[in-house]
């Protein structure tokens, strides 16, 4: 009974639309970084992850958004040259944040998730350059500038009231502020 709580299955229709949320998550850290050397634009992370873990905050769905959030850091550490753990633990710890802060922020305007979207891409850059350097562990940190990584948060920012409509027509509403 309490997982099934815990997951809102006995209250809620929208198994398939979480599911879907999922796929789309899983499909975009695989496909990533071949699509971005294809059209060559490795010095811009567009990130889709932050967008979905904002859109479930915003849904009031922190359980599944802090699942998402650790397994999709998960697949991404498979896939990414780096430590074992080390973007799960950046996604949980800035989702974790974020949530926090849902306190004292609207969720429901469209502004303030866009903003949230491009703190959580610069806080994740962060994080990752502060995590990597105290940790090497042999790697070589990714020389990112300060400007691709404002260029990736304002372009991931800005993909983002399509997506969040996007969303909520999958999903069945239209209610939220897009203006």
């Amino acid at each position: 009974m309490g997982i099934r709580v815990n997951l809102g299955l006995g209250k809620q229709k929208n198994v398939f639309f979480h599911a879907l949320i999922w796929l789309t998550c899983g499909i975009v850290v695989i496909l990533r970084g071949g699509i971005t050397h294809l059209i060559g634009i490795e010095w811009v992370d567009i990130d889709l992850i932050p967008i979905f873990l904002i859109y479930l905050i915003g849904q009031d769905q922190n359980f599944r958004a802090g699942c998402l959030a650790f397994f999709m850091g998960v697949l991404t550490d498979i896939f990414a040259p780096c430590q074992l753990g080390l973007f799960a633990f950046t996604y949980s710890a800035i989702l974790l944040g974020v949530n926090y802060c849902r306190q004292f922020l609207d969720f429901t305007k469209i502004r303030t998730s866009m903003l949230l979207v491009a703190f959580f891409v610069v806080a994740k850059w962060s994080l990752l350059l502060i995590i990597m350097s105290i940790f090497p562990l042999g790697q070589r940190i990714p020389s990112i500038s300060f400007i691709s990584v404002c260029i990736s948060a304002l372009i991931t920012g800005m993909i983002a009231p399509f997506l969040f409509y996007f969303l909520d027509l999958v999903r069945g509403k239209e209610n939220r502020d897009y203006a």
